[in-house]
């Protein structure tokens, strides 16, 4: 069976190179999340969308070994900037999973959101122009959580989510549900997507709790990445991340 676009066996071949096909791919994911963003403001408009009532302390993960351990590791090697992007990406990705009634293993998805950059820390494995970020930090997480020893198949989850999040939209029928969390807390937190499932209070809570600081620095948006890996296709057709990330707008 041909492994899943952006997996960590799917870049055993070629390290996040995207092929024709796969840039199609990818161009079609970007062309999905606009056109849902559309609908969506149609129907916020329409009084169709009703975030759910939570808070922060509702999505808390939880205190198993797994959470400290990754947390831990995250605090070791991230920048306070880019930690708070993780956490944001985690609480984003929770709150979204709330409103589609999703079912999800709590600490492995807090281990993948609070990881999916690690490949962008100067703890990264490999060097930024010679590897997908997002395979290496996915690589570095899945063997992390094994040298922890945690289950083969958890840590798995975690390094095919960190891995494939660059694909922007994962279905879960097909990545399973951490993974498309992952994806959907993260460009939740760069652009807005699906922010209008999410209650206004919670945004702003959550935005105090883990402040935006500079994420350009932080994502190392002036960086050269790996020629043909997602990032770099992404940032040659949008121009790299907007001046102003949304989230910096919340009052």
């Amino acid at each position: 069976m041909k492994p899943a676009f952006g997996t960590l066996e799917w870049s055993k071949k070629n390290n996040g190179v995207l092929t024709r096909t796969e840039q199609f791919h990818f161009l079609r994911n970007m062309a999905f999340l606009a056109a849902r963003e559309v609908t969506d403001v149609i129907r916020a408009k329409l009084g169709l969308l009703k975030p759910v009532n939570l808070d922060l302390s509702d999505l808390a993960p939880p205190d198993t070994r797994m959470v400290k351990d990754t947390e831990e590791f995250a605090r070791d090697t991230h920048t306070q900037d880019l930690l708070s992007h993780g956490y944001r990406t985690y609480y984003f990705g929770a709150m979204i999973a709330a409103y589609r009634k999703l079912k999800y293993d709590k600490e492995v998805y807090f281990s993948a959101a609070i990881l999916h950059d690690i490949g962008l820390t100067e703890s990264r494995i490999s060097p930024l122009t010679q590897c997908c970020f997002a395979v290496s930090g996915g690589h570095q997480a899945h063997d992390f959580l094994l040298s922890k020893d945690h289950p083969a198949a958890k840590a798995q989850i975690v390094g095919d989510a960190i891995s494939a999040h660059l694909n922007l939209h994962l279905p879960v029928r097909k990545y399973g549900e951490v993974a498309s969390l992952v994806a959907k807390g993260a460009v939740c937190d760069l652009f807005g997507f699906e922010k209008r499932k999410l209650p206004e209070k919670f945004k702003s809570d959550l935005l105090r709790a883990y402040p935006a600081g500079d994420l350009q620095v932080a994502l190392l948006s002036n960086e050269e990445m790996a020629p043909g890996s997602r990032l770099d296709i992404g940032r040659k057709l949008s121009g790299g991340l907007p001046e102003r990330i949304w989230i910096h707008d919340i009052k």
